[in-house]
Protein backbone atom coordinates (compact mmCIF):
# COMPACT_ATOMS: atom_id res chain seq x y z
CA UNK A 1 0.00 0.00 0.00
CA UNK A 2 1.30 3.62 -1.32
CA UNK A 3 2.11 5.54 2.42
CA UNK A 4 1.28 8.76 -0.27
CA UNK A 5 -1.03 10.91 1.24
CA UNK A 6 -3.85 12.15 -0.86
CA UNK A 7 -3.39 15.75 -0.28
CA UNK A 8 0.21 17.44 -0.27
CA UNK A 9 0.63 18.05 3.13
CA UNK A 10 3.80 20.78 2.53
CA UNK A 11 3.25 24.17 3.08
CA UNK A 12 2.39 26.22 0.46
CA UNK A 13 4.35 29.72 -0.18
CA UNK A 14 2.43 32.11 -1.58
CA UNK A 15 3.68 35.39 -3.59
CA UNK A 16 2.82 38.76 -2.24
CA UNK A 17 1.11 40.60 -5.08
CA UNK A 18 1.99 44.03 -5.91
CA UNK A 19 0.28 47.04 -4.25
CA UNK A 20 -2.60 48.04 -6.52
CA UNK A 21 -2.34 51.54 -7.84
CA UNK A 22 -5.35 53.01 -9.62
CA UNK A 23 -4.58 56.07 -11.62
CA UNK A 24 -7.74 56.35 -13.46
CA UNK A 25 -11.54 55.69 -12.38
CA UNK A 26 -12.50 53.92 -15.25
CA UNK A 27 -10.67 50.61 -17.23
CA UNK A 28 -9.43 50.91 -20.65
CA UNK A 29 -12.55 48.44 -21.50
CA UNK A 30 -15.48 50.75 -20.63
CA UNK A 31 -13.59 53.65 -22.32
CA UNK A 32 -13.60 51.83 -25.53
CA UNK A 33 -17.09 50.39 -24.91
CA UNK A 34 -18.34 54.40 -24.33
CA UNK A 35 -16.74 55.24 -27.61
CA UNK A 36 -15.34 58.12 -25.21
CA UNK A 37 -12.29 60.49 -25.71
CA UNK A 38 -10.33 60.61 -22.95
CA UNK A 39 -9.04 63.88 -23.88
CA UNK A 40 -12.13 65.78 -23.66
CA UNK A 41 -13.58 63.52 -20.98
CA UNK A 42 -14.46 64.81 -17.51
CA UNK A 43 -14.88 62.07 -14.67
CA UNK A 44 -16.60 62.06 -11.34
CA UNK A 45 -16.21 59.33 -9.09
CA UNK A 46 -19.30 58.93 -6.44
CA UNK A 47 -18.16 56.39 -3.68
CA UNK A 48 -20.97 53.94 -2.60
CA UNK A 49 -22.12 54.65 1.04
CA UNK A 50 -22.51 58.27 1.02
CA UNK A 51 -26.57 60.70 -0.15
CA UNK A 52 -25.38 61.51 -3.35
CA UNK A 53 -24.82 58.01 -4.15
CA UNK A 54 -27.95 56.82 -3.43
CA UNK A 55 -29.52 59.73 -4.87
CA UNK A 56 -27.97 59.41 -8.75
CA UNK A 57 -28.66 55.57 -8.55
CA UNK A 58 -32.36 56.34 -7.89
CA UNK A 59 -32.23 58.76 -11.29
CA UNK A 60 -30.60 56.33 -13.26
CA UNK A 61 -32.89 53.41 -12.00
CA UNK A 62 -35.66 55.32 -13.92
CA UNK A 63 -33.57 56.12 -16.97
CA UNK A 64 -32.83 52.37 -17.94
CA UNK A 65 -34.43 48.90 -18.11
CA UNK A 66 -31.66 46.58 -18.13
CA UNK A 67 -29.34 46.05 -15.30
CA UNK A 68 -31.03 46.09 -11.34
CA UNK A 69 -30.80 44.46 -7.90
CA UNK A 70 -33.56 43.70 -5.89
CA UNK A 71 -34.44 44.22 -2.07
CA UNK A 72 -37.47 43.97 0.18
CA UNK A 73 -38.88 47.18 1.38
CA UNK A 74 -41.69 47.91 3.06
CA UNK A 75 -44.30 50.50 1.64
CA UNK A 76 -45.90 51.25 -1.56
CA UNK A 77 -43.82 50.06 -4.68
CA UNK A 78 -43.30 53.82 -5.96
CA UNK A 79 -42.40 55.16 -2.82
CA UNK A 80 -40.32 52.30 -2.03
CA UNK A 81 -38.32 52.41 -5.22
CA UNK A 82 -38.40 56.13 -5.39
CA UNK A 83 -40.46 56.29 -8.28
CA UNK A 84 -42.49 59.31 -9.97
CA UNK A 85 -45.30 57.20 -11.25
CA UNK A 86 -48.58 58.47 -9.26
CA UNK A 87 -49.80 54.90 -8.52
CA UNK A 88 -53.09 53.06 -10.02
CA UNK A 89 -55.56 53.33 -8.19
CA UNK A 90 -55.29 49.97 -6.19
CA UNK A 91 -56.24 49.84 -2.68
CA UNK A 92 -54.42 51.30 -0.49
CA UNK A 93 -54.40 48.47 1.83
CA UNK A 94 -52.99 46.13 -1.15
CA UNK A 95 -50.60 49.16 -2.15
CA UNK A 96 -48.94 49.02 1.26
CA UNK A 97 -46.54 46.34 2.92
CA UNK A 98 -43.51 43.98 2.10
CA UNK A 99 -42.38 44.28 -1.83
CA UNK A 100 -39.90 44.14 -3.92
CA UNK A 101 -37.86 47.02 -4.98
CA UNK A 102 -35.48 47.70 -7.73
CA UNK A 103 -32.11 49.47 -7.33
CA UNK A 104 -29.10 50.01 -10.08
CA UNK A 105 -27.30 47.43 -11.22
CA UNK A 106 -24.02 47.27 -12.55
CA UNK A 107 -23.27 48.28 -15.89
CA UNK A 108 -22.58 51.32 -18.08
CA UNK A 109 -25.53 53.36 -18.99
CA UNK A 110 -26.32 57.04 -20.83
CA UNK A 111 -28.50 59.55 -20.72
CA UNK A 112 -29.23 63.48 -21.32
CA UNK A 113 -29.59 65.97 -18.94
CA UNK A 114 -30.39 69.58 -20.10
CA UNK A 115 -29.24 68.67 -23.44
CA UNK A 116 -25.89 67.42 -22.82
CA UNK A 117 -25.07 63.71 -22.88
CA UNK A 118 -24.26 61.71 -19.42
CA UNK A 119 -22.51 58.65 -19.12
CA UNK A 120 -22.75 56.60 -15.60
CA UNK A 121 -20.54 53.93 -14.80
CA UNK A 122 -21.79 51.90 -11.83
CA UNK A 123 -18.77 49.42 -11.40
CA UNK A 124 -17.06 46.93 -8.29
CA UNK A 125 -12.99 47.44 -7.83
CA UNK A 126 -10.40 44.81 -6.15
CA UNK A 127 -10.89 41.59 -4.46
CA UNK A 128 -13.24 40.57 -2.25
CA UNK A 129 -13.01 42.03 1.26
CA UNK A 130 -14.52 41.08 4.47
CA UNK A 131 -16.31 43.42 6.53
CA UNK A 132 -19.20 43.41 9.32
CA UNK A 133 -22.05 42.47 6.95
CA UNK A 134 -20.18 39.67 5.24
CA UNK A 135 -18.20 39.37 1.84
CA UNK A 136 -18.40 42.76 -0.04
CA UNK A 137 -16.85 44.42 -3.23
CA UNK A 138 -15.84 47.73 -3.65
CA UNK A 139 -18.22 49.76 -5.23
CA UNK A 140 -18.00 52.88 -6.92
CA UNK A 141 -20.38 55.25 -9.66
CA UNK A 142 -18.37 57.61 -11.97
CA UNK A 143 -20.03 60.26 -13.82
CA UNK A 144 -18.13 60.84 -17.29
CA UNK A 145 -19.10 64.08 -19.86
CA UNK A 146 -17.44 65.43 -22.67
CA UNK A 147 -18.86 68.55 -21.90
CA UNK A 148 -16.74 69.65 -18.71
CA UNK A 149 -17.66 68.67 -14.80
CA UNK A 150 -20.55 71.92 -15.13
CA UNK A 151 -23.12 69.16 -16.59
CA UNK A 152 -22.63 66.66 -13.89
CA UNK A 153 -22.69 69.17 -11.03
CA UNK A 154 -26.16 70.63 -12.46
CA UNK A 155 -27.41 67.08 -12.41
CA UNK A 156 -26.44 66.37 -9.17
CA UNK A 157 -27.75 69.82 -7.87
CA UNK A 158 -31.04 68.83 -9.00
CA UNK A 159 -31.41 65.49 -7.67
CA UNK A 160 -30.32 67.12 -4.11
CA UNK A 161 -32.93 69.92 -5.15
CA UNK A 162 -35.73 67.83 -6.02
CA UNK A 163 -35.05 65.36 -2.93
CA UNK A 164 -35.18 68.25 -0.41
CA UNK A 165 -38.53 69.46 -1.67
CA UNK A 166 -40.98 69.97 0.78
CA UNK A 167 -45.09 70.51 0.86
CA UNK A 168 -48.03 71.38 2.63
CA UNK A 169 -49.35 67.55 2.14
CA UNK A 170 -45.50 66.03 2.78
CA UNK A 171 -42.63 66.46 4.51
CA UNK A 172 -38.75 64.29 4.29
CA UNK A 173 -37.78 62.87 7.87
CA UNK A 174 -33.81 62.52 8.10
CA UNK A 175 -31.37 61.15 10.25
CA UNK A 176 -27.57 61.62 10.70
CA UNK A 177 -25.68 58.64 9.57
CA UNK A 178 -22.57 58.79 11.97
CA UNK A 179 -20.10 56.61 10.00
CA UNK A 180 -20.52 58.21 6.66
CA UNK A 181 -20.96 61.64 8.12
CA UNK A 182 -24.53 62.48 5.93
CA UNK A 183 -28.15 63.12 6.46
CA UNK A 184 -29.90 59.95 5.23
CA UNK A 185 -33.41 60.22 3.90
CA UNK A 186 -35.24 58.09 6.33
CA UNK A 187 -38.69 58.49 4.88
CA UNK A 188 -41.48 60.23 3.46
CA UNK A 189 -44.17 61.23 6.26
CA UNK A 190 -47.45 63.01 5.66
CA UNK A 191 -48.19 65.94 7.66
CA UNK A 192 -51.30 66.62 9.76
CA UNK A 193 -52.51 70.21 9.95
CA UNK A 194 -51.72 72.31 13.04
CA UNK A 195 -55.98 72.67 13.73
CA UNK A 196 -55.60 68.86 14.17
CA UNK A 197 -53.28 69.29 16.88
CA UNK A 198 -55.51 69.54 19.90
CA UNK A 199 -53.54 71.73 22.17
CA UNK A 200 -54.65 74.92 24.56
CA UNK A 201 -55.04 77.70 21.70
CA UNK A 202 -52.50 80.22 23.17
CA UNK A 203 -49.98 78.02 23.71
CA UNK A 204 -50.11 77.00 20.25
CA UNK A 205 -50.81 80.16 18.75
CA UNK A 206 -47.20 81.05 20.68
CA UNK A 207 -45.22 78.69 19.19
CA UNK A 208 -46.83 79.24 15.33
CA UNK A 209 -46.73 82.98 15.54
CA UNK A 210 -42.86 83.14 16.86
CA UNK A 211 -41.96 80.93 14.29
CA UNK A 212 -43.76 82.50 11.71
CA UNK A 213 -42.00 85.68 12.60
CA UNK A 214 -38.78 84.16 12.62
CA UNK A 215 -38.80 83.06 9.35
CA UNK A 216 -40.06 86.51 7.92
CA UNK A 217 -37.17 87.90 5.41
CA UNK A 218 -37.28 91.33 7.80
CA UNK A 219 -36.10 88.86 10.96
CA UNK A 220 -33.35 87.45 8.71
CA UNK A 221 -32.55 90.82 8.06
CA UNK A 222 -32.18 91.93 10.93
CA UNK A 223 -30.06 89.18 12.89
CA UNK A 224 -27.62 89.66 9.80
CA UNK A 225 -27.53 93.33 10.42
CA UNK A 226 -26.70 92.83 14.11
CA UNK A 227 -24.37 89.70 13.84
CA UNK A 228 -26.44 87.81 15.96
CA UNK A 229 -26.39 84.30 15.03
CA UNK A 230 -29.65 83.64 12.86
CA UNK A 231 -30.98 80.16 14.23
CA UNK A 232 -33.76 79.60 16.70
CA UNK A 233 -34.19 77.22 19.37
CA UNK A 234 -37.14 75.63 21.27
CA UNK A 235 -37.62 73.85 24.20
CA UNK A 236 -40.61 71.02 24.12
CA UNK A 237 -41.32 69.94 27.71
CA UNK A 238 -43.80 68.17 30.40
CA UNK A 239 -45.64 65.37 30.21
CA UNK A 240 -45.45 61.96 28.15
CA UNK A 241 -48.25 61.92 25.39
CA UNK A 242 -49.19 65.24 25.54
CA UNK A 243 -48.09 66.08 21.61
CA UNK A 244 -44.71 67.19 21.10
CA UNK A 245 -44.38 64.87 18.32
CA UNK A 246 -47.80 65.88 16.56
CA UNK A 247 -46.98 69.29 17.21
CA UNK A 248 -43.79 68.77 15.35
CA UNK A 249 -45.25 67.04 12.47
CA UNK A 250 -47.43 69.80 12.08
CA UNK A 251 -44.97 72.53 12.22
CA UNK A 252 -42.86 70.81 9.07
CA UNK A 253 -46.27 70.88 7.38
CA UNK A 254 -47.08 74.22 8.34
CA UNK A 255 -43.95 75.74 7.42
CA UNK A 256 -42.92 73.13 4.84
CA UNK A 257 -39.58 71.98 6.77
CA UNK A 258 -37.46 68.91 6.60
CA UNK A 259 -37.51 66.90 10.08
CA UNK A 260 -33.64 65.74 10.59
CA UNK A 261 -33.68 63.43 13.58
CA UNK A 262 -30.01 63.73 15.84
CA UNK A 263 -30.80 60.75 17.43
CA UNK A 264 -27.33 59.13 17.46
CA UNK A 265 -25.55 61.44 19.55
CA UNK A 266 -24.50 58.19 21.78
CA UNK A 267 -23.46 56.60 19.27
CA UNK A 268 -19.81 55.58 19.65
CA UNK A 269 -18.46 57.43 16.65
CA UNK A 270 -19.86 60.76 17.28
CA UNK A 271 -17.60 63.32 18.29
CA UNK A 272 -18.15 67.27 18.97
CA UNK A 273 -16.55 67.30 15.44
CA UNK A 274 -18.83 64.99 13.59
CA UNK A 275 -21.87 67.08 15.77
CA UNK A 276 -20.43 70.16 14.11
CA UNK A 277 -20.73 68.76 10.74
CA UNK A 278 -24.31 67.42 10.91
CA UNK A 279 -25.13 71.02 11.86
CA UNK A 280 -23.37 72.43 8.72
CA UNK A 281 -24.75 69.92 6.13
CA UNK A 282 -28.51 69.85 7.67
CA UNK A 283 -31.04 69.78 4.48
CA UNK A 284 -32.33 73.33 3.64
CA UNK A 285 -35.61 74.48 5.79
CA UNK A 286 -35.34 72.35 8.21
CA UNK A 287 -36.46 71.34 11.94
CA UNK A 288 -33.58 70.09 14.07
CA UNK A 289 -35.27 67.74 16.19
CA UNK A 290 -33.01 66.14 19.80
CA UNK A 291 -35.15 64.03 21.83
CA UNK A 292 -35.12 63.15 25.31
CA UNK A 293 -32.06 65.63 25.72
CA UNK A 294 -32.50 64.84 29.63
CA UNK A 295 -31.10 61.46 28.46
CA UNK A 296 -27.54 62.35 26.89
CA UNK A 297 -25.84 63.88 30.27
CA UNK A 298 -25.84 63.31 33.84
CA UNK A 299 -25.39 65.03 37.39
CA UNK A 300 -21.71 67.44 36.63
CA UNK A 301 -22.79 67.30 33.06
CA UNK A 302 -21.12 63.78 33.15
CA UNK A 303 -21.88 61.43 30.37
CA UNK A 304 -24.55 58.27 30.93
CA UNK A 305 -23.84 54.91 31.84
CA UNK A 306 -23.35 52.90 28.80
CA UNK A 307 -22.60 56.38 26.17
CA UNK A 308 -19.44 55.45 24.70
CA UNK A 309 -19.45 58.67 22.31
CA UNK A 310 -16.29 60.94 22.79
CA UNK A 311 -19.44 63.95 22.69
CA UNK A 312 -19.26 66.52 24.82
CA UNK A 313 -21.51 68.98 26.85
CA UNK A 314 -19.61 71.74 25.90
CA UNK A 315 -19.79 70.63 21.86
CA UNK A 316 -23.52 70.28 22.22
CA UNK A 317 -24.15 73.60 23.88
CA UNK A 318 -21.80 74.84 20.60
CA UNK A 319 -24.11 73.18 18.09
CA UNK A 320 -27.03 75.11 19.41
CA UNK A 321 -24.88 77.94 19.90
CA UNK A 322 -24.81 78.46 15.84
CA UNK A 323 -21.10 77.91 15.94
CA UNK A 324 -19.68 77.37 12.38
CA UNK A 325 -23.01 77.98 10.85
CA UNK A 326 -26.18 79.77 11.13
CA UNK A 327 -28.31 80.13 8.02
CA UNK A 328 -31.94 79.91 9.82
CA UNK A 329 -31.49 76.50 11.84
CA UNK A 330 -34.70 75.76 14.10
CA UNK A 331 -33.67 73.47 16.79
CA UNK A 332 -35.95 71.72 18.75
CA UNK A 333 -35.59 69.92 21.83
CA UNK A 334 -37.86 67.48 23.61
CA UNK A 335 -37.96 66.43 27.20
CA UNK A 336 -40.36 64.93 29.70
CA UNK A 337 -38.31 66.56 32.79
CA UNK A 338 -36.99 69.79 32.30
CA UNK A 339 -35.83 70.03 36.01
CA UNK A 340 -32.99 67.88 34.99
CA UNK A 341 -31.55 69.47 32.35
CA UNK A 342 -28.37 71.49 33.20
CA UNK A 343 -29.26 75.09 33.09
CA UNK A 344 -26.41 76.05 30.74
CA UNK A 345 -27.87 74.09 28.04
CA UNK A 346 -31.45 75.64 28.22
CA UNK A 347 -30.09 79.40 29.34
CA UNK A 348 -31.72 82.80 27.16
CA UNK A 349 -29.91 82.72 23.70
CA UNK A 350 -29.46 79.21 23.72
CA UNK A 351 -32.96 77.79 24.50
CA UNK A 352 -35.20 80.82 22.67
CA UNK A 353 -38.80 79.49 24.05
CA UNK A 354 -39.51 77.08 26.25
CA UNK A 355 -42.80 75.30 25.66
CA UNK A 356 -44.70 73.39 28.28
CA UNK A 357 -46.97 70.28 27.53
CA UNK A 358 -49.62 69.02 30.41
CA UNK A 359 -51.86 66.48 30.75
CA UNK A 360 -55.78 67.20 29.46
CA UNK A 361 -57.07 70.63 30.19
CA UNK A 362 -61.05 71.04 30.17
CA UNK A 363 -60.72 73.14 27.15
CA UNK A 364 -58.44 70.66 25.44
CA UNK A 365 -61.03 67.71 26.65
CA UNK A 366 -63.35 69.86 24.38
CA UNK A 367 -61.37 70.09 21.31
CA UNK A 368 -60.56 66.79 21.31
CA UNK A 369 -64.32 65.50 21.68
CA UNK A 370 -65.13 67.93 18.99
CA UNK A 371 -63.10 66.34 16.85
CA UNK A 372 -63.79 62.76 17.01
CA UNK A 373 -67.31 64.03 16.83
CA UNK A 374 -67.63 66.93 14.33
CA UNK A 375 -71.41 66.97 13.83
CA UNK A 376 -72.26 66.61 17.48
CA UNK A 377 -73.50 69.27 19.37
CA UNK A 378 -70.93 71.84 21.55
CA UNK A 379 -73.40 71.04 24.99
CA UNK A 380 -72.14 67.64 24.09
CA UNK A 381 -68.88 68.20 24.26
CA UNK A 382 -69.23 70.34 27.14
CA UNK A 383 -70.79 67.90 29.01
CA UNK A 384 -67.94 65.14 28.24
CA UNK A 385 -65.60 67.89 29.70
CA UNK A 386 -67.56 68.72 32.90
CA UNK A 387 -68.21 65.01 33.77
CA UNK A 388 -64.83 63.80 33.55
CA UNK A 389 -63.27 66.95 35.57
CA UNK A 390 -65.20 66.17 38.15
CA UNK A 391 -64.84 62.17 38.17
CA UNK A 392 -61.22 62.75 38.14
CA UNK A 393 -61.65 65.75 40.97
CA UNK A 394 -58.64 67.93 42.48
CA UNK A 395 -56.02 65.69 42.39
CA UNK A 396 -55.86 63.76 39.23
CA UNK A 397 -55.40 64.38 35.32
CA UNK A 398 -55.74 62.50 32.44
CA UNK A 399 -53.16 62.18 29.80
CA UNK A 400 -54.20 63.54 26.07
CA UNK A 401 -53.18 59.66 25.21
CA UNK A 402 -55.49 58.28 27.59
CA UNK A 403 -57.99 60.43 25.88
CA UNK A 404 -57.26 59.49 22.38
CA UNK A 405 -57.21 55.75 23.99
CA UNK A 406 -60.58 56.12 25.35
CA UNK A 407 -62.12 57.56 21.59
CA UNK A 408 -60.91 54.47 19.83
CA UNK A 409 -62.47 52.32 22.07
CA UNK A 410 -65.52 54.58 21.46
CA UNK A 411 -65.11 54.73 17.76
CA UNK A 412 -68.45 52.69 17.22
CA UNK A 413 -70.93 54.51 19.93
CA UNK A 414 -72.59 57.27 19.00
CA UNK A 415 -71.14 60.86 20.81
CA UNK A 416 -74.53 60.91 23.64
CA UNK A 417 -72.45 57.82 24.38
CA UNK A 418 -68.89 58.95 24.45
CA UNK A 419 -70.08 62.10 26.45
CA UNK A 420 -71.77 60.29 29.39
CA UNK A 421 -69.63 56.70 29.79
CA UNK A 422 -66.15 58.99 30.63
CA UNK A 423 -66.29 56.80 33.94
CA UNK A 424 -64.93 54.21 31.66
CA UNK A 425 -61.95 56.70 31.07
CA UNK A 426 -60.60 56.40 34.81
CA UNK A 427 -61.45 52.81 35.02
CA UNK A 428 -58.78 52.52 32.05
CA UNK A 429 -56.19 54.85 34.00
CA UNK A 430 -56.84 52.77 37.50
CA UNK A 431 -56.27 49.42 35.27
CA UNK A 432 -52.99 51.13 33.84
CA UNK A 433 -51.98 52.09 37.29
CA UNK A 434 -52.10 55.96 36.10
CA UNK A 435 -54.96 56.89 38.24
CA UNK A 436 -53.92 57.84 41.46
CA UNK A 437 -51.64 60.66 40.78
CA UNK A 438 -53.76 62.71 43.45
CA UNK A 439 -54.47 59.83 45.72
CA UNK A 440 -50.61 59.09 46.00
CA UNK A 441 -50.17 62.72 46.89
CA UNK A 442 -52.36 62.66 49.63
CA UNK A 443 -50.80 59.09 50.44
CA UNK A 444 -47.41 60.25 50.66
CA UNK A 445 -48.09 63.46 52.62
CA UNK A 446 -50.30 61.11 55.27
CA UNK A 447 -47.13 59.29 55.42
CA UNK A 448 -44.83 62.06 56.08
CA UNK A 449 -47.40 63.24 58.17
CA UNK A 450 -47.25 60.08 60.31
CA UNK A 451 -43.50 59.81 59.99
CA UNK A 452 -42.98 63.18 61.46
CA UNK A 453 -45.16 62.33 64.28
CA UNK A 454 -43.22 59.46 65.25
CA UNK A 455 -40.04 60.59 64.80
CA UNK A 456 -41.09 63.33 66.98
CA UNK A 457 -42.21 61.28 69.31
CA UNK A 458 -38.85 59.21 69.49
CA UNK A 459 -37.24 62.40 69.76
CA UNK A 460 -39.17 63.23 73.01
CA UNK A 461 -38.60 60.16 74.64
CA UNK A 462 -35.01 60.13 73.58
CA UNK A 463 -34.48 63.65 75.16
CA UNK A 464 -36.87 61.90 78.45
CA UNK A 465 -33.99 58.63 78.45
CA UNK A 466 -31.32 61.29 78.16
CA UNK A 467 -32.67 63.66 81.11
CA UNK A 468 -33.23 60.79 83.41
CA UNK A 469 -29.80 59.35 82.44
CA UNK A 470 -28.08 62.40 83.56
CA UNK A 471 -29.69 62.68 86.86
CA UNK A 472 -28.76 59.41 87.65
CA UNK A 473 -25.49 59.71 86.62
CA UNK A 474 -25.27 62.77 89.22
CA UNK A 475 -26.50 60.88 92.12
CA UNK A 476 -24.70 57.92 91.66
CA UNK A 477 -21.59 60.26 91.50
CA UNK A 478 -22.14 62.01 94.96
CA UNK A 479 -22.94 59.37 96.80
CA UNK A 480 -19.22 58.36 97.39
CA UNK A 481 -18.03 61.80 96.83
CA UNK A 482 -16.04 60.39 93.60
CA UNK A 483 -16.26 61.11 90.48
CA UNK A 484 -17.97 58.20 88.60
CA UNK A 485 -18.27 57.70 84.99
CA UNK A 486 -21.56 55.72 84.28
CA UNK A 487 -21.24 54.46 80.69
CA UNK A 488 -25.09 54.23 79.23
CA UNK A 489 -26.13 52.33 76.15
CA UNK A 490 -29.61 53.71 75.02
CA UNK A 491 -30.99 51.68 72.66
Amino acid sequence: MSSTPPFDLEPQVSRKSELLVRTSPLGNDVVASLALDLTRATCAEISAGNELYGLVCASIVKKQTRSFTLDVGAGRREECCDSDDDGNGEDEDEATGRVSCSGLGLGTFSFEFDGKMIHAVHQTLGEVVGTNCGAALYKTLVLVSESGLEPLTRFCDDLIARADVTSNAKFNIFRWHVQYSYWRKAETASARPVESVVLPMAMKDKLVDDLSEFVSPSTKAWYIEHGVPYKRSYLLHGSPGAGKTSLIQALAGRFKRNVCYLSSLSHPEMTDDGLKTAVQRLPPRSLVVLEDVDTLFGDGRRKRDGDKSALTFSGVLNALDGVGASSGQVFILTTNHRERLDPALIRNGRVDVHIEFTDATPEQMRLLFSQYYRSAATSLADKFADNLVELLGSGRTVSMACLQHYFIMKRKKTAEDAAADVQLIIDEMMAMGLGNKGDQKETDKATDDTAGAKHADAKDADEAKQSACKASATKVGSSGGKDVHVHLHIN
